[in-house]
C-alpha cells in the first residue's frame, strides 16, 4: 500500500461547545438505568447476571446479592468507558429518532431540547432526518454529522494501519512524545508509533507550586509535598521510587531546559481536565525559552471521544490502538501564541494572587480548553459559602446522598457522576478527604476502618451533622476545622483562622477575606 502521511492542522486546537449533561441529570439517568439492571438481575436475566459476573469485584462470588448502588457502578463504569460504535446503527437510530420527534415523545423531545442548537427556539418545524442526526452526532461528542462520518473513516484508516501499516505515524522525523504519566506508553509503541517517550507527571492540583526558575527548590518543595501526603499509600512496588522524587523532578527540570536536544519534533498528549492542563502549561512555559527553529511542537488534544458517554481521559482510549492512530491524526501545531498563553497560564498559577489567573480564564484565547481547566482549579480555593474546595463540597454531596461509603466508591461516583473534569487521581482524593475526618470538629465519621485492606477501601465513611451544616452554608470550614490545617492552590495558601483568597461563586471570580 502507498505511504499517508498525515500532517497536523494548524491552528487553534478544536474546542466543541456542546452542553454536557449536568452532575443531577446523570445522576437521574445513571439510577434509571441501574434500577433496571438490578430489576433483570433479580428476575434471573442471563445478560444481566453475566454482567455483574464480569464487571463487580463481587460479582462471581457465591451469595452475591447486588443492591441499586452496585448496579449504579456498574452503570456508571460503563459510561466512562469507548463504546464501539456503528455508523450503519446510528444511522437507523437516527430514523428512528426521527419517527419519535415527528410524534412528539417526551424522550425524542428532551434530547432535541439537550442537544440540537435550535432546539431551545423550537425552530424545528417540520422536523428533518438532518436534525435527527445532528442530535446523535452531538451526543457522540462531535458538532455535525458530517464529522461523525469522518470519525469513522479515521477509525477505519487505523484499523486498517493495525492490519497493514501504511500510515507513516512519526516516522518521518526524530519524536519525543510527552504525556503526564504512562497511562498510553505501552499503546503508542503498539500502534506503531518508534518515537521516544517521556513522563512528565507531577500532581500540580496539590500542594504548593512555585515558580521553577530554581529547579533545586522547585524539586525540594514538590517533592516533599509529595513524600508527606502519598508516600503511605502508594503501591508496594512504588515504595522505594517514591523516596526518590526531588531527585526525578530535578532531573525532569533538567531534561525539560536542554530541549530539544536532537530531536525534529515534540508530541505533547493531553486531555482537557486541570491535572493534564497544568502540566501542559508547565511544558510550555519550558518551551518558550527554548530553541525550537529546527524542532515542530505538535499537539494531541480531547475532552471527548464518540463512543464515551463520560470522557475522563486518554489512557481510557489506549485498550485500543486504532483510537490513539485517530487523535494523531486530528493533531495539530503549537503556534507561538499557544506556547506564550500556556506559559502565562503557568506564570500565574504560581504567584499568590489568583487574579491574573482567573483573567486568563476569561474571553478568547488560542487554548480555550487550558482556560476551562484553569477555572476548574480556581474553584479549589475555599468557597465564600462555606470554606470548602468545590471537590470537598461535591465529596460531602456524595457521602450524603450514598453513604456510608468506602474512599473507592466516592471516588468512583465523583468521576463518574459529580466532577465536570475528573482530575484528581485516587491518592490524591484520599490526602484531600482525610482532613474532613481526622479533624476535632469532623465533617465525616469513619464508621469501620479495616488497616488490613488497600488505601481506598480502609475506612466507610459517612457524613456528620457538622457535614450536612458545611453543604448549608452554615460553618465555614476554615474556622472550625484544626488550627494546623494547611493546603495550597498552586502558589497560594489556604489555612486555618486568617484571611484567605476564596472562591465567590454569586460573583464567579475569587475575592480575598475571612
Amino acid at each position: 500500500m502507498s505511504k499517508k502521511h498525515m500532517a497536523p492542522s494548524d491552528g487553534k486546537p478544536p474546542v466543541i461547545s456542546i452542553p454536557a449533561h449536568s452532575a443531577k441529570e446523570r445522576y437521574r439517568q445513571n439510577l434509571l438505568l441501574a434500577e433496571q439492571l438490578l430489576s433483570a438481575y433479580q428476575q434471573g436475566d442471563a445478560e444481566a447476571v453475566e454482567r455483574f459476573k464480569e464487571n463487580h469485584p463481587e460479582g462471581k462470588q457465591a451469595g452475591f446479592a447486588p443492591t441499586l448502588q452496585d448496579a449504579r457502578l456498574l452503570i456508571t463504569g460503563s459510561g466512562v468507558r469507548v463504546r464501539r460504535l456503528s455508523l450503519e446503527k446510528l444511522k437507523k437510530e437516527a430514523k428512528t429518532l426521527l419517527k419519535a420527534l415527528k410524534e412528539n415523545q417526551p424522550e425524542a423531545v428532551k434530547r432535541l431540547l439537550q442537544h440540537h442548537p435550535k432546539g431551545v427556539s423550537h425552530g424545528l418545524n417540520p422536523v428533518k432526518l438532518a436534525d435527527a442526526q445532528c442530535i446523535i452526532a452531538r451526543e457522540n461528542g462531535l458538532t455535525s454529522w458530517a464529522k461523525l462520518k469522518q470519525h469513522f473513516v479515521l477509525m477505519q484508516q487505523a484499523h486498517e494501519h493495525i492490519q497493514h501499516p501504511h500510515l507513516t505515524l512519526d516516522h518521518t522525523l526524530k519524536t519525543l512524545h510527552i504525556r503526564c504519566g504512562t497511562d498510553i506508553q505501552v499503546a503508542i509503541q503498539d500502534a506503531g508509533f518508534i518515537g521516544d517517550f517521556m513522563e512528565v507527571n507531577n500532581p500540580f492540583p496539590q500542594g504548593r507550586v512555585p515558580p521553577f526558575d530554581s529547579a533545586e527548590y522547585f524539586a525540594k518543595i514538590r517533592g516533599d509535598f509529595i513524600i508527606q501526603n502519598y508516600a503511605a499509600d502508594v503501591p508496594a512496588e512504588y515504595a522505594d521510587r517514591i523516596q526518590y522524587t526531588s531527585d526525578e523532578i530535578y532531573d525532569i527540570e533538567q531534561r525539560l531546559r536542554a530541549l530539544p536536544q536532537n530531536y525534529e519534533r515534540i508530541v505533547l498528549w493531553f486531555e482537557h481536565d486541570p491535572f493534564d492542563q497544568l502540566c501542559f502549561a508547565y511544558l510550555l512555559a519550558h518551551l518558550v525559552d527554548c530553541n525550537l527553529e529546527q524542532c515542530k511542537i505538535e499537539l494531541v488534544q480531547v475532552d471527548r471521544f464518540p463512543g464515551i458517554k463520560k470522557f475522563i481521559g486518554i489512557g481510557y482510549l489506549s485498550q485500543s490502538p486504532e483510537n490513539l492512530i485517530t487523535l494523531w491524526q486530528q493533531r495539530t501545531n503549537v503556534s507561538s501564541e499557544m506556547m506564550a498563553f500556556g506559559a502565562r497560564c503557568w506564570q500565574a498559577f504560581t504567584t499568590d494572587d489568583p487574579t491574573e489567573l482567573w483573567m486568563l480564564s476569561q474571553g478568547t484565547s488560542p487554548l480555550p480548553l487550558m482556560q476551562q481547566a484553569m477555572l476548574r482549579m480556581l474553584k479549589e480555593l475555599p468557597w465564600t459559602m462555606n470554606g470548602l474546595s468545590l471537590t470537598e463540597q461535591l465529596a460531602l454531596e456524595i457521602i450524603a446522598r450514598d453513604g456510608p461509603l468506602d474512599m473507592a466508591r466516592a471516588f468512583h461516583f465523583l468521576n463518574t457522576e459529580s466532577e465536570s473534569m475528573s482530575f484528581l487521581g485516587d491518592i490524591m482524593f484520599l490526602s484531600a478527604m482525610r482532613p474532613l475526618w481526622q479533624s476535632e470538629v469532623a465533617a465525616l465519621e469513619v464508621v469501620s476502618l479495616n488497616i488490613n485492606a488497600p488505601p481506598m477501601l480502609r475506612q466507610t465513611v459517612q457524613i456528620t451533622d457538622t457535614g450536612r451544616g458545611l453543604m448549608m452554608g452554615q460553618y465555614n470550614w476554615l474556622a472550625i476545622c484544626n488550627p494546623e490545617h494547611e493546603r495550597w492552590v498552586g502558589n497560594i495558601r489556604i489555612s486555618h483562622g486568617r484571611k484567605n483568597w476564596h472562591w465567590n461563586p454569586d460573583k464567579s471570580k475569587p475575592e480575598f477575606g475571612y
